[in-house]
């Protein structure tokens, strides 16, 4: 599927972007509206907050807290929103988060490359947050909401702004044709690692997340 310009680009807020799927008001949580990896797409709208939204975009960032004043900054920030969304009747949330949950590397006895088989590996305060939030969004994917993770090592803001876009515009029905119960970022919701180191693989590679998948 190619990328279009609507016919009623005013110059400000349609640009060129792939034809969205999944069209809605999307909830930023801890990411301005500003910010330069956020995509702007035909159909989908971003808000500081809840009413009227459909979809939750929650970041979860490293703070400069020690201790247990790190983890509860990012863990109340997903609770309390989480809980919002669900009372608010949002169907989907995304997670931009970091690969913290991972950075332990343990794993490494094992394999050189991490695979969600592995496991988590934590070896900081802020991981074990990253974990809980990871957690949390599993628990909401299993509870019925379509839930997307991106982990987001070395990548460029390019990067990260296609994949939001694919993340925001897929259909419900295409994120479901990712699950698959044999494998742990793919079972009941849709995780995925954005690295191009290559030390963390994903289990959906960049090709098979692109939008041409729905068509």
């Amino acid at each position: 599927m190619g990328w279009f310009r609507p016919s009623n680009w005013d110059g400000k807020t349609n640009v060129l972007l792939p034809h969205p799927r999944h069209m809605g008001n999307v909830w930023c949580v801890g990411i301005s509206l500003d910010d330069p990896r956020l995509p702007n797409i035909y159909g989908v709208t971003l808000h500081s907050t809840v009413k009227g939204c459909d979809t939750l975009l929650l970041e979860t960032r490293r703070n400069d807290q020690e201790g247990i004043l790190a983890l509860e900054g990012i863990v109340q920030a997903m609770h309390e929103s989480l809980g919002i969304a669900t009372a608010h009747g949002l169907k989907r949330m995304i997670v931009l988060g970091d690969m913290s949950s991972l950075e332990g590397r343990r794993w490494k006895t094992k394999d050189e490359t991490w695979s969600s088989s592995l496991g988590a590996s934590i070896n900081s305060v802020h991981g074990m947050g990253q974990l809980i939030v990871e957690v949390l969004a599993r628990s909401a994917a299993l509870k019925g909401m379509e839930v997307v993770l991106i982990r987001v090592g070395h990548a460029t803001e390019r990067e990260i702004s296609l994949h939001l876009a694919h993340a925001l515009t897929h259909s419900d029905v295409t994120l479901k044709s990712f699950h698959d119960p044999r494998i742990p970022d793919l079972d009941g919701w849709t995780a995925l690692c954005l690295d191009s180191t290559g030390e963390f693989s994903s289990e959906i590679t960049s090709e098979q997340w692109a939008p041409s998948r729905e068509g």
